[in-house]
């Protein structure tokens, strides 16, 4: 019976899934594998029937021809806007072809409706056959410009070293041209505006702080005060008691909740030997212990290669070199924008650029429900927001390279859940590490809000927080290699949604999570539905070195076929009753003043015949109660219906298994959950390899247990 359900959960899944199409900066739609596997070469639409042709030596009076190019995105879109309204579109769509090199960005691209493609004649911007196209929204900082810093300045350094490699570099002389950084971020997960950085080899270099490395744990607590202090040691209240401007980052309260506090943030009482938070986060931190943090933007603390100091009163930059300047590239972020903006626009394509030193976002904006918005074999690095953040429909981002980001990646949004009209966006074969070094929490490699979306054939790695963020519905997170992310935070999932129930369901199958890590009070996990998230199928996954899957007290989540590989003292599988009875989720779901409750009336009819046929997960709201009656497995509190069977866990180290095998039979089932405490017969586990030998005995114990392809997991093109 169960896996007669499942099969009807996956057809149906199949049925949304099959009408989705891209379009890629090849010819008209392809199907998935063909806009995955193409060349990055963005030899692109041969036969398009208008060209024009961009270089930075151009002139934007120039007619485009490729003996006239133009000179910059804006000259080049509005040759394309003359164009199409003086010819319309042509057979083969258009084409705006960059010679190489780097153009300076200093202006805001906006692209309407007017500047749109159609179905089969796209708009297609992309380099010239896969040369390097730079569009620099920073300052290139001449290295001779760097000279040895006052003697006024080293005075205030407590290391000698420091004091003789210490170089100074005049911001306005350089070409700089926003030196304001009062609009810093100020509380909380996100900003107000993303300030300017340095960059030295497309790194992002240190503003100096406090401790150089990890955090200080200490305790916030109140004393008489105003506000909450921080002991510190009484030579740092002496040396910090003359700066001017001290800024505050940290985990005051809870290991998911990062607190950015910016100017103003911190005064320093020396006589107390404290330092007083002039601003506080989300939560009272009242007698909160253990708290991490760190203290930056202090000029006698720049002591560490690679950190600076701004003094924005006086347009001088300080930095401590790693190495001779002479050959190195040095940029300032300063454009403030968001870089390409649409408003309305739809069938466009940008193929084969990088995009770097931007403060804001690089793609930003609303698509409309056309969509049919291609990024494909991009580089995005050194950024202070998002790489991708755009509400539509088709928005596809493949085969790109995006690291060194000061927010998040890709944020997607779209889709009507009432409707299960799927947002048929498509993120593919792009390789996303070093994000979130900015703004820690909450803003992942790939983030999905609406419904109907595919992420497949992604390598994701080395964050502070999470990978996947799904907060929809009826989407697809497949074949995707996850390793090294939720490094600072607890109570996180590399893959991770919570508290809605019409987020319901998601594919979560053949994804391989290695070793998510934590300095926080609580480990992460592999795969987390948090809060009673509910309807989720999850099955073929791999997750080594972590724990695996958390069900935080949801309903009907359907989990099967996936491996544990676990060192001692993770779990496989965990589950709570959070919703029930009196626990601290418990108000959330009664009815019907319940923020889930809430929810799910305001997004959808979750009553509806299109809701019972498409979403059967949505049967499980049909009792309108906000009681938790342990007798009534329909009582939306308790996580009932739950299916977790034919999974294994192997406990490498030899330790006890600590698998949850005890659940109780009114909560669903958990049968032929088989717990490992040597091989059981893995192809190559010394070397990470976890597929299934032929004979292995999981295929005897477990009758139908499916082997999982490892070498179909992660990028399509594994040299990268």
């Amino acid at each position: 019976m169960i896996i007669k359900k499942v099969k009807v959960i996956l057809l149906l899944a199949a049925v949304i899934f099959s009408s989705l199409s891209v379009l890629s900066c090849s010819q008209g739609p392809v199907n998935e594998a063909e806009t995955t596997e193409t060349d990055n070469n963005n030899d692109v639409i041969v036969s398009a029937g208008k060209t024009f042709y961009v270089s930075a030596e151009g002139n934007d009076s120039n007619d485009g021809s490729k003996d006239n190019p133009l000179a910059t995105l804006n000259g080049a879109r509005d040759a394309v806007r003359r164009f199409r309204a003086e010819n319309g579109l042509p057979e083969g769509g258009i084409e705006v072809v960059f010679a190489p090199g780097n153009y300076r960005i200093d202006s805001q691209s906006v692209f309407t409706s007017e500047d749109s493609g159609e179905s089969g004649k796209p708009v297609v911007y992309r380099s010239e056959n896969g040369k390097e196209v730079i569009f620099d929204g920073g300052i290139t900082i001449d290295p001779s410009l760097f000279v040895p810093a006052s003697e006024e300045i080293k005075s205030k350094l407590t290391d000698e070293d420091v004091r003789e490699k210490l170089l100074q570099v005049d911001l306005k002389s350089a070409g700089c041209y926003d030196l304001d950084d009062s609009r810093e971020y100020e509380i909380g997960w996100q900003c107000i505006a993303y300030r300017q950085e340095l960059y030295v080899d497309n790194e992002r270099q240190t503003v100096a702080r406090w401790p150089n490395a990890e955090y200080v744990w200490d305790t916030i607590y109140y004393q008489d005060t105003e506000y909450p202090i921080v002991n510190i040691p009484q030579e740092k209240a002496d040396l910090w008691a003359s700066e001017p401007d001290i800024r505050y980052f940290g985990y005051p309260v809870y290991d998911w909740d990062a607190v950015s506090m910016g100017s103003g943030a911190v005064r320093i009482d020396r006589e107390n030997s404290v330092y007083e938070m002039l601003k506080t986060g989300h939560y009272q931190i009242k007698g909160v212990e253990s708290c991490r943090y760190y203290l930056y933007n202090m000029l006698c603390e720049l002591d560490e290669p690679g950190e600076y100091y701004w003094d924005v009163d006086a347009s001088m930059l300080y930095y401590y070199p790693e190495t001779d300047l002479k050959e190195c590239k040095i940029s300032f972020s300063q454009f403030a924008d968001d870089f390409i903006v649409f408003d309305g626009a739809s069938d466009i394509s940008f193929c084969g650029f990088t995009i770097e030193n931007f403060r804001a976002c690089a793609f930003k904006g609303d698509t409309g429900s056309t969509g049919n918005i291609n990024i494909d074999s991009c580089i995005f690095r050194d950024i202070g927001g998002y790489a991708v953040l755009i509400n539509g429909y088709r928005s596809n981002v493949l085969n790109c390279e995006i690291y060194n980001m000061g927010a998040g990646c890709i944020k997607l949004t779209g889709g009507i859940s009432n409707d299960v009209l799927a947002n048929g966006s498509l993120i593919s074969n792009n390789y996303i590490h070093d994000w979130s070094q900015t703004y820690t929490v909450y803003n992942p490699a790939v983030s999905l809000n609406g419904y109907g979306f595919t992420v497949s054939h992604n390598e994701i790695c080395n964050s502070p927080h999470e990978a996947i963020a799904f907060n929809c519905g009826g989407s697809v997170i497949e074949n995707n290699y996850i390793h090294g992310v939720c490094r600072e935070t607890g109570d996180a999932g590399a893959v991770y949604s919570g508290r809605r129930w019409d987020w319901s369901a998601n594919i979560i199958r053949y994804n391989r999570i290695d070793s998510t890590g934590t300095t926080a009070t609580q480990r992460p996990c592999g795969i987390y539905l948090d809060d009673c998230l509910s309807g989720q199928i999850v099955y073929g996954n791999l997750v080594v070195d972590t724990d695996g899957l958390w069900i935080g007290g949801g309903k009907k989540n359907y989990v099967w076929n996936n491996i544990f590989v676990l060192s001692e003292g993770f779990i496989g599988v965990t589950y709570d009753e959070r919703g029930a009875g009196n626990d601290f989720m418990h108000s959330t779901i009664v009815y019907p003043d319940g923020y889930m409750w809430k929810m799910i009336t305001s997004n959808i009819d979750y009553l509806s015949d299109m809701q019972r046929f498409a979403v059967p997960e949505n049967l499980l709201l049909i009792e309108l109660s906000g009681y938790s009656e342990e007798i009534r497995p329909d009582d939306p509190g308790l996580p009932t219906y739950a299916h977790v069977f034919n999974n294994i866990a192997y406990v490498k180290d030899g330790g006890l298994v600590i698998g949850r095998n005890d659940m109780p039979s009114r909560l669903g089932t958990y049968e032929s959950n088989i717990d490992y405490v040597s091989d059981p017969g893995f192809r190559d586990p010394q070397n990470g390899d976890y597929s299934l030998k032929d004979d292995s005995r999981v295929f005897r114990d477990i009758p139908g247990f499916e082997n999982i392809d490892l070498d179909d997991i992660g990028l399509l093109n594994k040299e990268r």
